[in-house]
């Protein structure tokens, strides 16, 4: 019993570690199509820079982040996640 727990906890964190990958490339990637440094969208979403680096390297991904960032660069939050 204990080993299935692992075995499916082990999953959940490959997901969550391929999630993470994939809305970082693509935060990466619309703010590098938007020629925004991190300090104007500092600015534009009310987040520190260093949230913005975190959320562009996949770190302390939040929807309050993710949605100010989105709206910052006039996108639907879920392109992060397509």
């Amino acid at each position: 019993m204990s080993k299935n727990y692992i075995e499916r906890n082990t999953y959940s964190e490959l997901l969550e570690l391929d999630l993470q990958e994939v809305v970082s490339e693509n935060i990466k990637r619309c703010v590098a199509e938007s020629g925004f440094t991190a300090e104007q969208l500092s600015y534009r979403t009310n987040l520190s820079v260093a949230t913005i680096n975190r959320l562009k390297a996949g770190q302390n991904l939040s929807i309050r982040g993710i949605c100010a960032l989105a709206d910052a660069l006039n996108k639907d939050w879920r392109v992060f996640f397509a």
